[in-house]
């Protein structure tokens, strides 16, 4: 197993996620891939309304003779009955597959088919149907149970993204597989890597947030998986151009065979790469990153392989969502051991600043500090490594004027507070508990500075290239290491370690009440 590690929880200070990609019309495309044929259907007739100029290759008849005919004049009666009853059936608008034979004047043949029901039309997707005899399907079912048997013996995060890469691999036959995370700016990190001896190594690598756009990643919850058999394909047209049912361009998002922006396809021959085929990995309703599988040359996996694919997606992002909780329950448990036995010092002290700072287990040790501030009835307290106290008073003032409302969290406090450069050594990360924000009263954890370098999978400035003209852009065309150094930074706070401050907060507030009534 690849030992490398990926160190995810860094803060890049520059936002990567470009508007202009993100405004692309990605899913008004009107093209699509040429490994299918795509069917637009009047919804009340179901006859064709658009058909993909392939039509002909696929179905051996011109695309204009299609044109108007209803589907049932090529499909048997009893698939016809059944493809109605399923529509009219389901309350949603879900992607319905099936086997659907397809009979012309000249030939009869089986495609693996998807309908996708809109609010004015139908979506048929149509592919070659490769017969899956049912060895091809046990064997399929048997080792989807290994790998799922696999993946349940990984004990952390990442163990289970690097097994899962691995495994994939076998399973696949892709020349590279990624796993590949988002972070808080939609930059996204590998996490896990199996690829063949001769391929980059991306392990560990930051891309930036303009690699997968904002349009791009809203579409992975509309599809399963993006498949791009081979990057050097030329479009299909969609015949007649516009929709006759919304007078507009269809809408392809949901559609697997929808055509690429050629800005991606360039990308994916500067990576070397000619077949690609990406899956969401989403968690608790967000998109939590993707599985990136590359191939040098052509490749075009069956649609019983996707479908499987697809289901282990959706066991890893199982799989990944467990280990984040139990972590994260790991750490609460953790965290609420020590607030009971900060709390049982605290009402033993003799005051209040005391107890957090003082004796066995102090504030430091509830939230990961490096130093920390009481600041009360005009006194302040120390603990640990701290500003000096002209600085503090100056911070306590800043606070009071800026930060009244509740409590205040960052892990770069000299973007919000030029002043602290100067000891952004001590204190580049700042957690203010308030107490009395307008008497200046507050609770100060600091964390100091831990200066980083994200390596970058080429340079993240340079992700978008512009024409001269200012119209046309091009992806950048190297993915070497490009080594970023962060600093006046400090390691980032954890959700629950933030919740740990509120509880403390509230607890303090309390004691304090029944000790003034």
């Amino acid at each position: 197993m690849d030992k490398k590690t990926a160190p995810v929880n860094i803060t890049v200070d520059k936002n990567y996620d470009s508007e202009m990609c993100g405004s692309i019309p990605l899913h008004l495309v009107n093209l699509i891939q040429p490994h299918g044929v795509l069917l637009v259907l009047d919804k009340k007739n179901y006859q064709i309304l658009q058909i993909s100029e392939n039509a002909e290759q696929l179905l051996s008849m011109a695309a204009n003779d299609l044109l108007g005919q209803p589907l049932a004049n090529y499909v048997p009666q009893e698939k016809y009955t059944e493809i109605i009853s399923k529509i009219e059936g389901q309350a949603s608008l879900d992607k319905i597959p099936l086997t659907l034979p397809f009979a012309t004047q000249h030939k009869k043949q089986t495609f693996s088919a998807v309908i996708l029901p809109q609010e004015e039309y139908i979506l048929v997707e149509l592919e070659e149907n490769e017969s899956a005899e049912a060895e091809h399907f046990t064997s399929l079912y048997q080792h989807l149970k290994y790998i799922t048997t696999l993946l349940k013996q990984s004990h952390t995060g990442q163990e289970l993204a690097q097994r899962f890469t691995e495994e994939f691999k076998k399973f696949t036959g892709f020349d590279r597989v990624l796993v590949y995370k988002f972070d808080t700016q939609w930059n996204g990190i590998v996490v896990g890597q199996a690829k063949e001896a001769d391929m980059d190594d991306y392990m560990g690598l930051r891309f930036p947030a303009s690699d997968v756009p904002k349009q791009a990643r809203e579409l992975y919850f509309r599809n399963p998986y993006r498949l791009i058999p081979n990057r050097d394909y030329t479009p299909v047209r969609l015949i007649p151009v516009i929709n006759p049912i919304t007078q507009r361009f269809t809408d392809l998002s949901e559609t697997s065979l929808r055509s690429v922006a050629n800005v991606h396809l360039e990308y994916l021959g500067n990576m070397k790469i000619t077949a690609s085929m990406s899956l969401p990995i989403i968690i608790e309703d967000k998109l939590w990153g993707l599985i990136s599988c590359h191939h040098k040359t052509a490749k075009y996996p069956s649609y019983e392989l996707r479908s499987a694919m697809e289901l282990l997606s959706d066991i890893l992002s199982a799989q990944l969502e467990g280990k984040q909780k139990e972590e994260h329950m790991e750490l609460r448990v953790q965290l609420r051991s020590i607030h009971v036995k900060l709390m049982e010092q605290l009402y033993t002290s003799s005051n209040f600043a005391e107890g957090l700072l003082e004796g066995e287990i102090t504030l430091l040790d509830l939230l990961s500090l490096s130093g920390a501030v009481v600041a009360y009835e005009g006194n302040i307290w120390t603990k640990g490594t701290t500003p000096d106290n002209q600085e503090i008073k100056e911070l306590l003032s800043w606070l009071r004027r800026t930060k009244s409302n509740g409590m205040y969290v960052t892990n770069s406090l000299p973007i919000d507070y030029p002043h602290s450069k100067d000891y952004k050594e001590v204190a580049s990360g700042l957690i203010v508990i308030p107490i009395n924000a307008e008497q200046g009263e507050f609770v100060l954890g600091f964390r100091p500075e831990l200066i980083q370098t994200v390596n970058w999978g080429g340079d993240p400035n340079s992700a978008i290239q512009m024409e001269p003209d200012g119209k046309g852009y091009h992806p950048r065309n190297s993915f070497q290491i490009y080594k970023e150094t962060v600093k006046s930074t400090a390691a980032a706070w954890q959700h629950e370690e933030i919740s740990a401050a509120d509880t403390l907060r509230n607890a303090l507030l309390e004691k304090l009440l029944k000790e003034r009534y």
